[in-house]
C-alpha cells in the first residue's frame, strides 16, 4: 500500500531546477558553488507585440504576402518605414511600421511586429552546487538541508533570515510586533495572517511570511502584496501542524528560501515543464563533491507500514502528523459511519481511524 507523499524533513538532499521561460544564456558551470541570490541564467525575451492587418490596409482580401511584403521575418524596421505595398485600382496602397521593432512573424494577411524586449534573470534560489547545466535554459542546483512542502501561497520567491514571531502553531502574530528589526527577514507567523499584517510587513521591507493557512481573499488584494506568503497547511484558518512548526522554529536565525504559489491557479508553463510547488528550503550543508555529478535519483516512496509517518489531509484533524499504529486488513467504519480502508493514528491523545483517502505519507 502506498499513499501520496509530501516532504517535511530536516535532513535531505535539496534539488531545484532553475529555468528561463525562453532560450537564453547560462552564466554558471557544472560543479560551481552558488549563493541563493546569484544570477545563474539570463535572457532577452520579447515582451510586447503589435499586430498589423496588412490585407485590410492594402484593401485586398486574401493578398499574397510574398508579393506585397518588402521586409522579411526577422528584419528590424524603423518607425514609419515601408514594409508592404501593392498597386490598387485607385493608386498605391502601403503599410508602414507604426513603431520601431522586429518582424516576428508573417501570416496570411497579417504581420506580427515585436516592439519591446525585456531582460529576464533567474537566481539560484538556494546556496548549493550546480550539478547540471541545461543548455540555453538553466541549471539544476543541489544541497543538503531542510525541506517543507507547503500547500499554497502567493508572491513568488523570497530569501532571507527566518525570524520566529510566535511560540506555538496556534498563535496569531500581532501586526504591531512587526518593526524595523524585521527588515529583509522571513517571519514565522503562526496560524494565519490578515491584510493588516501583510501591509505592515510590506512597510518594514519584510521579504516573506510563513503561516499555517491563508484566507483565499488575500489572493485578490489590490494592490497585490510585494512580499511572498507561504501557507503550510492550506486555505482557511488552520493552525500549522506541530511537527512542521517545530521543524521551522528550530531553523530560526538561519537563511531560508520560500516559494509562494498556488499551483492550481498558476497558468500552464508554455514549455510543458512541471508546475513549481510552494516550498520552504533551508540549506544546512553542501553536496559532497563525489555526488555532485551523479545522475539525480528519483525519490523513494516506501510502502506503508506500522510506524510510517503520515499527515491528515482532510477532515477534523486536517494538518495533524502522526505515526500509523495499525491498519486492519479489512475496511472499517469511520466516525461518520462510512466503511473504507484506513489506519489507526494517535491524535489528541486518543486512537482514531482515518481513511487512507485522507492521508499522505510524510517523507
Amino acid at each position: 500500500m502506498q499513499l501520496p507523499t509530501i516532504t517535511i524533513n530536516n535532513d535531505q538532499k535539496l534539488v531545484v531546477k532553475r529555468l528561463l521561460s525562453g532560450l537564453g544564456e547560462v552564466l554558471v558551470q557544472r560543479g560551481q558553488q552558488v549563493s541563493a541570490l546569484d544570477i545563474v541564467a539570463r535572457a532577452e525575451l520579447p515582451s510586447r507585440y503589435v499586430a498589423l492587418h496588412v490585407s485590410r490596409k492594402l484593401a485586398k482580401y486574401g493578398v499574397d504576402m510574398s508579393e506585397v511584403m518588402l521586409k522579411q521575418q526577422g528584419e528590424v524596421v524603423e518607425e514609419g518605414e515601408l514594409i508592404a505595398s501593392r498597386k490598387g485600382t485607385f493608386g498605391q496602397k502601403s503599410v508602414y511600421a507604426p513603431t520601431k521593432g522586429r518582424i516576428a512573424s508573417i501570416g496570411p494577411g497579417w504581420v506580427l511586429l515585436e516592439t519591446e524586449r525585456t531582460i529576464t534573470q533567474v537566481q539560484a534560489f538556494i546556496d548549493g552546487t550546480v550539478t547540471r547545466v541545461i543548455a540555453n535554459r538553466g541549471v539544476i542546483i543541489e544541497a543538503m538541508g531542510s525541506m517543507v512542502q507547503a500547500s499554497c501561497g502567493f508572491g513568488g520567491e523570497a530569501y532571507g533570515l527566518l525570524k520566529n514571531m510566535v511560540k506555538s502553531p496556534t498563535d496569531h502574530m500581532d501586526a504591531a510586533e512587526i518593526d524595523a528589526h524585521a527588515e529583509n527577514t522571513i517571519l514565522l507567523a503562526g496560524q494565519s495572517v490578515d491584510e493588516e499584517i501583510i501591509r505592515q510587513a510590506e512597510a518594514h521591507a519584510v521579504r516573506g511570511i510563513i503561516v499555517g493557512s491563508i484566507d483565499a481573499t488575500l489572493l485578490k488584494l489590490n494592490p497585490a502584496p510585494k512580499l511572498c506568503v507561504v501557507a503550510t497547511d492550506g486555505f482557511g484558518d488552520l493552525p500549522m501542524s506541530s511537527y512542521t512548526f517545530n521543524l521551522l522554529r528550530n531553523l530560526g536565525g538561519r537563511e531560508v528560501s520560500i516559494r509562494g504559489l498556488t499551483p492550481s491557479l498558476t497558468p500552464p508553463d508554455p514549455w510543458g515543464l512541471a508546475q513549481e510547488a510552494p516550498v520552504i528550503f533551508a540549506v544546512t550543508g553542501k553536496i559532497a563533491p563525489t555526488s555532485a555529478f551523479e545522475q539525480e535519483a528519483a525519490p523513494v516512496n516506501r510502502p506503508l507500514a506500522v510506524g510510517s509517518r503520515v499527515r491528515v489531509t482532510r477532515g477534523e484533524f486536517i494538518g495533524a502528523i502522526s505515526n500509523i499504529e495499525s491498519y486492519p486488513d479489512q475496511p472499517q467504519a469511520t466516525a461518520t459511519g462510512i466503511i473504507t480502508p484506513g489506519a489507526y493514528l494517535t491524535l489528541d491523545g486518543a486512537l482514531h481511524y482515518i481513511p487512507f483517502a485522507n492521508l499522505a505519507q510524510v517523507r
